[in-house]
């Protein structure tokens, strides 16, 4: 419940701060360790409460996990707004940024390393396999950015493009063949026809 005025109470903002801080917590300890050498303990005690606070907030570890990666992906998500934001003049430029610039992002950080090392199978599944609400979420937000970015352009259209460039830039995040540059570029060539007649076709 929230106040009149669309602020959060009290107990919301607690709530909120507690995940926050439960999250940066599995941040720091990924960035020394892997996924399957962090406890539920460790992360508890990195954010200073209990280890039965920590299941009570998020369940459990895979929901744990998840939760981690919708975040962070979040995160990724408000610097490609941006970079989409600032080419709305040139459609096949805004992808090519956004692209490089969510690969450069996934390169250096503690949620890529952990899921790209071999010691991480439930991650990974979490973000590939079984990750079926990271992959609608990411896919949902930025096809809402398009279709902001380019009013009248096809909703259907939208979506089909930011599937397939979600798809494409998890799985070369996960497992990169080249530059963050270069890949963008890559994309750019076999996407760049599509975002060009989406762009065009608008009402």
């Amino acid at each position: 419940m929230t106040t009149t005025a669309g602020r959060p109470t009290h107990a919301e903002a607690s709530r909120a701060l507690l995940r926050e801080s439960i999250l940066d917590a599995v941040g720091g300890l990924l960035a020394d360790d892997t996924w399957s050498g962090v406890t539920m303990g460790e992360v508890a005690s990195a954010a200073g409460v209990s280890r039965q606070t920590v299941y009570n907030t998020f369940g459990g570890r895979d929901e744990l996990a998840q939760a981690y990666l919708l975040r962070e992906s979040e995160r990724f998500l408000d610097a490609v707004d941006e970079a989409i934001r600032a080419h709305a003049g040139d459609a096949r430029e805004a992808l090519r940024s956004a692209a490089g610039l969510f690969l450069s992002l996934a390169s250096s950080h503690p949620m890529i390393r952990a899921v790209s090392s071999g010691d991480n199978d439930d991650l990974v599944a979490l973000a590939t396999t079984r990750g079926g609400l990271l992959l609608t979420t990411m896919t949902a937000r930025l096809a809402d950015r398009i279709e902001r970015t380019w009013p009248g352009v096809d909703p259907a259209g939208a979506s089909l493009l930011s599937e397939n460039l979600v798809r494409l830039a998890i799985s070369y995040a996960v497992l990169p063949s080249d530059t963050p540059e270069q890949t963008a570029e890559q994309l750019t060539r076999v996407l760049g026809p599509y975002i060009d007649q989406l762009v065009e076709g608008m009402e």
